[in-house]
């Protein structure tokens, strides 16, 4: 191998820090008034049943669900803006002590019920409920009270004449002993009867701050002597003399039986049984009195400080380092592990970091480093160290760096060097300069001027099969046996700009790139995880050591379930194929580096970012399988705010649907994952990881908005939240008016069809009388002057032939007038009532009775005269009375006749009939009774003849 060495003047400076575990940074989430706290000093915190953090602080009242905070001050109800202590009971009721008594929250309401009044001037310190329901009231200078199920008050101290002045907490173990810590001592309450712990009894300190009894039923004892633990009748201290901080212990929570938390007055400490591990600033701390701690149903751990807010620590999967531990420089490019497992960084402007464990040794320009601003490094073959740098390339060998000078080329700002030892070739990518192949014979110079697409060159990789990968600006590169072969968008790259590639246990390629990474597969590349944020930059992947992926990028670290992914059918696997781990879960920084990352043979991943680094253990990784919780935050109709808890019924015009949910995790609230329907509309599930649903223009119709969560682990919240409302339609819509609107419209079709009808009626009546009164002038007078001229011709001199003839045709003339006058009659519509055919029928009756001796009677009294007949019917009627009468008259002895006619507008009967006894010889013909029969038939009525006593014929029928 061809290239030269210049050693530089080793200045022997060694920089030596603290032990790297103590001196980390632990992910202590810290919240305080600028994050919306009312106050930054936390008396209490608790979690109540739905998962919201409630938080007492000096002034005020918060509710916390992972992204804001919700105040409640005495003008919402509190009893008195410093709140002391809080409780939730076993109804889900939160109980709030505060510095002038006590307020209760039910469903978002808060009050003073009476039956606490008592207690409205009383500083309350603690609240706790034994097994019976039993509510027991610990209070400043006033002793220790006690609320039956029957809301009944008792000064339990004074009652029982108990020494207890200022009770700051009670606990109860599990046979029912309670427990009460007071600054007067411990206090035993057993069946009516108390036992007192002081300093004779055994106890260190009488001042108690706190009791809690932990699931193991271990009573441990916060003091200002330190944490004592009280088990078979003895009392055990541990303090200062065993680790702990600080002996003033003020609040204690247990996570496990050999991880107990303790707060002090000058920071966290963590006991595991026997020693102690502390925290204070240093490692994170916001600040160092610790009034109040809790364990959330997540297992993460809350602390309410004096000054700080609160504080959220979920664990430690991240162990970080920056420049106030030790580190010279806050940027961290990259990472490698040399042969003896001492960890190598690289810093933009502080040198290379050497950590072998325990302690952190910085070189730098002052040690013969070419440049403090480092990318990369190589342990070649030979065991040589290569450090790529902005001005160059250091070789660290047996202790002294030298200068790399080959060809004399000018080497800047290496971004990547590769040896291919079969080749014995060195590979160095540059950020603005290509890349330089090194042979032991020469070199060659790959950039835009010959193959490359893009100058900038960020890593080199080799495949087992001897392919060399180059990540370029221009796209991916390979090259083999002398062959250049280019990857860019146009093969379905996310961008072309590829930062690294990696090689994973399979051989399959995945590229990093400014819109994503993507996997080279048989010849193919395919695209992944799709950022909802377009300005996401995708940095590098690493494989853990149970081969799961972990990708770089901007705005974390992304775990990327590969099985999963493709195993997904839903866009929802999809989506819970890959979560972030962010700063939430410890990561000093969001955005990442590129080349800052490292898995190390001990199996953690070491990252670097632009404000230090964090080393990552995955073996950490716990999958949260508990449920979130849901709440909507608010709900409105066309903005009208509404209850979830009810169902509504709105106008038409209230049609705008608009909801807010909050997903209740703290592990990472920032990656829940909603699912929305709205049954009625549509019963597809919608997903988006948006919290506000909208709905907007929505038909009438019954609606049920459902809505459902899932935390980044996939665990789904345990029932679905429901909305149920109607959106009324517009009245013109509703069934009362379209059946209103129905009748109304068939009524004007009715009235239309029926003045149409009356219209034609009228016409064809006066076309009647228009008929009637042409027949009677014109026809009926021509008819009678016609039959007068046959009189005044048979006066004359005439044959006897011819006056025969002329009184026939008389005869017929006058036939044919009274018949046509019976016709003119029928169709005049002057004569359409019942009344005008009575009269026409006594009309008949006097003119061809004449001298007759028989009697005609009519029986027309209760016939309403005004009613009308139709033509037809009238007309047939009347013809049938004229031949009754000729039968009478032609065929009958009568000596009298009775005619009887009724008609109520749609029923008439007509009857005449005689008393004679047919003494008539003239032969009858029958023809009469045909024609009536005729007339009958014609109308639809019923003809009944009757001879006997007496001649009788009855018609009756319905006209139509």
């Amino acid at each position: 191998m061809i290239y030269s060495k210049k050693i530089a003047a080793l200045i022997l400076t060694v920089f030596l820090v603290q032990d790297l575990a103590t001196a980390q940074i632990l992910p202590f989430r810290n919240y305080s008034i600028e994050f919306g706290l009312s106050e930054s000093v936390a008396h209490d915190l608790i979690q109540d049943s739905k998962g919201y953090i409630w938080v007492g602080t000096g002034y005020g009242l918060n509710r916390f669900d992972g992204k804001r905070f919700r105040q409640y001050y005495e003008e919402n109800g509190l009893a008195n803006n410093r709140v002391h202590t809080l409780f939730e009971d076993s109804e889900n009721k939160i109980w709030v002590g505060t510095e002038n008594g006590i307020t209760v929250i039910k469903e978002d309401s808060l009050h003073t019920p009476e039956y606490l009044s008592e207690l409205s001037d009383t500083a309350v310190l603690s609240f706790f409920e034994d097994f019976l329901g039993t509510i027991w009231i610990g209070t400043a200078d006033n002793g220790l009270w006690r609320l039956n199920s029957n809301n009944r008050l008792v000064h339990y101290s004074e009652e029982n004449d108990l020494g207890i002045i200022t009770a700051n907490d009670l606990a109860q173990t599990e046979d029912g002993v309670i427990w009460v810590a007071s600054d007067e001592g411990l206090f035993r309450l057993e069946d009516g009867k108390c036992d007192y712990f002081g300093d004779e009894e055994g106890l260190p300190e009488v001042r108690v701050q706190s009791v809690i009894v932990d699931r193991y039923n271990r009573l441990w004892i916060a003091s200002r002597e330190g944490l004592v633990l009280y088990r078979d009748g003895e009392f055990q201290l541990f303090n200062q003399q065993h680790g702990l901080d600080n002996n003033r212990v003020l609040t204690i929570t247990v996570q496990a039986y050999d991880k107990i938390w303790v707060g002090t007055e000058n920071g966290l400490a963590l006991f595991d049984g026997q020693s102690f591990t502390n925290y204070s600033r240093e490692n994170g701390l916001p600040a160092t009195t610790i009034y109040s701690s809790i364990i959330d149903r997540e297992g993460n751990l809350w602390l309410g400080t004096l000054g700080g807010g609160i504080t959220h620590y979920s664990g430690e999967l991240f162990q970080s380092y920056n420049i106030d531990t030790g580190l010279p420089n806050n940027v961290v490019n990259g990472f490698t592990e040399d042969r003896y497992g001492n960890i190598w960084i690289a810093t933009y402007g502080g040198g290379v970091v050497r950590y072998d464990g325990e302690n952190l040794r910085v070189f730098d320009e002052t040690d013969g480093l070419q440049d403090n601003k480092v990318y990369t490094f190589l342990e070649d073959s030979r065991n040589q160290f290569w450090i790529g740098t902005r001005e160059g390339i250091s070789i660290y060998d047996k202790g002294r760096f030298t200068d790399f000078e080959a060809f004399d080329i000018n080497f800047q700002s290496v971004r990547s060097i590769y040896e291919d030892t079969n080749k014995n070739e060195f590979w160095i990518a540059t950020y603005n300069d290509g890349v330089y192949r090194l042979r032991t014979d020469g070199y060659d110079h790959y950039n835009t001027s010959n193959v490359l697409p893009n100058n900038t060159v960020m890593d080199i990789k080799q495949d087992e099969e001897g392919i060399i990968w180059l990540a370029t600006y221009g796209g991916v590169v390979k090259y083999l046996d002398g062959e250049f072969e280019t990857i860019t968008i146009a093969d379905g790259l996310p961008s072309n700009g590829v930062i690294e590639i990696f090689i994973d246990h399979l051989g399959e390629k995945w590229f990093s790139t400014f819109n994503g990474p993507a996997r080279y597969r048989d010849g193919d590349v395919e695209r992944l995880i799709r950022s909802n944020q377009v300005e996401t930059i995708f940095y590098f992947t690493v494989q853990d050591r149970e081969n799961r992926y972990w990708i770089g990028t901007n705005r974390g670290l992304y775990l990327f379930r590969k099985d999963e992914f493709y195993d997904s059918e839903t866009e929802l696997e999809r989506m819970l194929s890959y979560r972030t781990y962010t700063d939430s879960q410890g990561l000093i920084a969001n955005e990442l580096n590129a080349g800052g990352s490292l898995l190390a043979s001990d199996g953690t991943i070491w990252l670097g970012t632009v404000e230090g680094m964090s080393r990552f253990f995955p073996d950490r990784i716990d999958n949260n399988s508990t449920a979130p919780g849901l709440e909507f935050e608010s709900l409105s109709i066309s903005g009208r705010e509404v209850e979830p808890g009810r169902e509504y019924r709105f106008t038409h015009d209230y049609n705008f649907l608009q909801a807010t949910v909050t997903g209740l995790t703290f592990e990472a609230p920032d990656q829940i994952i909603y699912q929305h329907r709205l049954k009625g509309l549509n019963d597809e599930w919608t997903i988006t990881r948006e919290n506000e649903i909208r709905y907007p223009g929505l038909p009438p119709d019954d609606y049920s908005l459902q809505v459902r969560a899932y935390n980044a682990d996939g665990a789904q919240s345990e029932e679905i939240s429901e909305f149920n409302f109607t959106v009324l339609p517009p009245f013109y819509f509703q069934w009362w008016f379209i059946l209103l609107a129905t009748a109304l419209f068939s009524g004007l079709i009715l009235f239309i069809i029926h003045y149409y009808r009356v219209s034609k009626q009228v016409e064809i009546e006066k076309m009647r009388v228009q008929i009637a009164s042409d027949l009677h002038d014109d026809v009926g007078s021509s008819l009678t002057e016609l039959a007068l001229q046959t009189d005044f011709l048979q006066a004359g001199e005439i044959s006897k032939e011819m006056r025969d003839t002329l009184s026939q045709l008389g005869e017929q003339s006058r036939k044919i007038v009274t018949s046509l006058d019976d016709i003119v009659w029928s169709i005049d519509a002057r004569n359409d009532t019942a009344g005008d055919l009575t009269d026409r029928m006594q009309d008949y009756v006097n003119q061809v009775f004449g001298n007759n001796q028989c009697e005609v009677i009519y029986h027309f009294d209760d016939l309403k005269m005004d009613e009308k007949l139709p033509v037809q019917a009238k007309e047939n009627i009347y013809l049938i009375f004229k031949e009754a009468v000729n039968n009478i008259i032609k065929h009958s002895d009568a000596t009298r006749a009775q005619i009887r006619f009724s008609f109520d507008g749609n029923n008439f009967k007509l009857n005449v009939e005689d008393n004679g006894r047919t003494a008539n010889k003239v032969k009858k013909s029958g023809q009469g009774l045909r024609n009536m029969q005729l007339r009958a038939d014609r109308i639809g009525a019923d003809l009944s003849i009757k001879n006997g006593q007496g001649f009788s014929i009855t018609a009756s029928g319905r006209v139509s």
